[in-house]
């Protein structure tokens, strides 16, 4: 046995010889080539700033132009900058320079706690869109307090037959002595007491959330007024932060570039009445930035902690702890 051990030994050292060889080689090649991250961090810039400019000045270039050249164009510049960010990505991954040193998938425990944390809450987010999900069998409850109110009545119905009787009773041992009255018996109540059985429901609660005015805010609204393009910016940076290659960082980083600009410049947008409307009302009891609402005091948490669907947080959560522990 200890031959075979001795025997082995030498075969372990030459494998790790030689993936420390083929890694350290694939490092060389990574950190020499930038191609892969200009085509992504220069599609993104471009995705920003097209879309900044043409939407600002919209009305001039549907008046010089014509609608229908507008909106060609500015579909094909939002396309080509969309297929720079992906061609680069897709073609690069893997490669270029890198932002650390550790291993992809062996981020430090640091980095893979703070990339759950942006992952679970940029997913919960999400998982509000969709109808509340609820276990599909809930318990409920009731009493036979309706058949002891029913004996109850009974038994003073039969109280007042009872009265009757030993009133008669009464008057006839009043005039015949020897006949008294007879003992009636004495009427009782049952307790009520709890039953409880299961009922089958869909999984899915497909209620409506209640009427809002124009206004109004609800939910996760009430964490941002763009907490859809917050909760994307929060999941890509979430996966930026446990691979080392910059080109990965930066294609998965992206949309904090235009949930920081873009959302400012759509509130901008709306306040002059381009393209949406963002009310007064409305702006003095949210924010752009998540949470920022609450620590200013203009929300108020309890009415968040009733309003979200904490069954479809949660499952997104798991979801992602699920990820990063296989």
């Amino acid at each position: 046995m200890f031959k075979s051990i001795q025997k082995s030994v030498p075969v372990v050292r030459n494998l790790i010889r030689q993936r420390t060889k083929t890694t350290s080689s694939i490092q060389t090649t990574t950190t020499s080539n930038n191609t892969g991250l200009y085509f992504v961090a220069g599609g993104w810039t471009a995705f920003l700033l097209e879309n900044i400019v043409l939407s600002e000045n919209r009305e001039w270039l549907c008046e010089k132009y014509g609608e229908e050249n507008y909106h060609l164009g500015y579909n094909t510049l939002s396309s080509t900058a969309c297929l720079s960010i992906l061609y680069g990505y897709m073609k690069h991954k893997n490669s270029g320079k890198i932002w650390s040193k550790f291993t992809k998938g062996a981020a430090p425990l640091p980095l893979r706690i703070t990339s759950i944390v942006l992952q679970s809450f940029g997913l919960a987010c999400f998982v509000q869109l969709v109808p509340a999900i609820q276990i599909p069998l809930a318990l409920e409850t009731g009493s036979n307090a309706s058949n002891a109110t029913t004996k109850t009545n009974d038994s003073n119905t039969d109280n007042k037959t009872n009265d009757t009787n030993v009133l008669q009773a009464t008057s006839s041992s009043v005039l015949n002595p020897q006949v008294g009255p007879s003992r009636q018996p004495v009427p009782t109540t049952e307790t009520p007491t709890a039953k409880y059985s299961l009922k089958a429901r869909c999984p899915m609660d497909f209620r409506a959330k209640p009427e809002l005015g124009p206004d109004e805010v609800y939910g996760v609204e009430r964490i941002s007024r763009h907490t859809n393009l917050w909760a994307l910016a929060s999941m890509g940076v979430g996966t930026a932060l446990i691979t080392p290659f910059m080109v990965e960082s930066m294609f998965f980083a992206g949309p904090l570039l235009l949930a920081t600009f873009g959302t400012a410049h759509q509130d901008a947008r709306f306040r002059r009445g381009m393209g949406g409307m963002l009310s007064k009302e409305k702006e003095e009891k949210t924010s752009n930035v998540p949470f920022a609402a609450f620590l200013v005091g203009k929300q108020d948490w309890s009415k968040l902690f009733d309003e979200v669907k904490w069954l479809n947080g949660g499952l997104a959560t798991l979801l992602v702890v699920a990820a990063h522990v296989r």
